[in-house]
């Protein structure tokens, strides 16, 4: 778990861990050097998009309670409950993870924000007192990436009168392109993504133009279409033979 987490915060680049650093002799001398097999599995906009849902988790979702137990720094990451307690976080220096359970997969009964959270929050707190981890800084947006304040509640490019709005982050030509319809804005119509398309034309002869459908006559309301009269032929009177005519002289 600890391994695929990397891919977010390497942009999209995934870290296979290892289990040794490094083996020295009594002289200090390196015996053996590991290292992390690395390897471009996501789209660097992609890793930093869920980066940015993971650090709103941090912020105001399940894992809150990282900050109200002193960890300020950066940080993003996802609690997981089921027969156990997990918590999956990072910073832009350090990947951590924290199982709480039982081996026998008996019920532990207690969620991961209760479990595993305060396990992984004093770790890191201690973990980046070290210098090697202690300068974490906020997570950099590769290019691609715009950050756009919204309402959340509407989904809309956020105006002076919205009570409550945020950044957030999209890919670039997906971001709302209308104000916020609940508080002084116009109607969102849709939000326009560059490249795609609402109907894919279909295959067709080349030179073949693409049949129009004929309009139906309008027709009055209340007036049905298979009530409609007909304008009436006129009806053909039947040629009369040459005997037909003579008996037609003697009347």
């Amino acid at each position: 778990v600890a391994g695929a987490y990397t891919v977010f915060v390497n942009h999209g680049v995934h870290a296979a861990p290892y289990w040794l650093k490094s083996v020295r002799d009594e002289k200090g001398q390196v015996l053996y050097s590991g290292s992390s097999k690395t390897e471009s599995v996501l789209d660097p906009r992609v890793a930093f998009e869920m980066v940015d849902l993971l650090q709103e988790v941090v912020r105001r979702g399940t894992a809150a309670g990282v900050r109200s137990r002193g960890f300020s720094l950066p940080a993003a990451g996802k609690t997981g409950t089921s027969h156990d307690g997990w918590f999956a976080g990072f910073t832009s220096k350090l990947v951590c993870v924290v199982w709480v359970g039982f081996d026998d997969n008996r019920e532990l009964g207690v969620e991961g924000a209760r479990s595993a959270l305060p396990i992984w929050t004093e770790f890191m707190k201690r973990a980046h007192e070290h210098r090697q981890y202690r300068n974490a800084r906020s997570f950099e947006a590769p290019d691609g990436i715009v950050m756009v304040e919204i309402d959340p509640l509407s989904g809309g490019l956020a105006t002076p009168t919205c009570p409550k709005t945020e950044m957030q982050a999209f890919l670039a030509g997906s971001q709302p392109v209308e104000v916020c319809r609940l508080h002084g804005g116009e109607a969102i119509s849709t939000t326009q993504v560059s490249g795609w398309e609402t109907e894919p034309a279909a295959d067709k002869p080349e030179g073949q133009a693409r049949p129009h459908a004929r309009p139906r006559p309008s027709t009055p309301s209340g007036t049905d279409h298979n009530a409609q009269s007909k304008p009436e032929k006129k009806r053909e009177q039947p040629q009369k033979g040459i005997f037909r005519r003579l008996l037609d002289m003697f009347k």
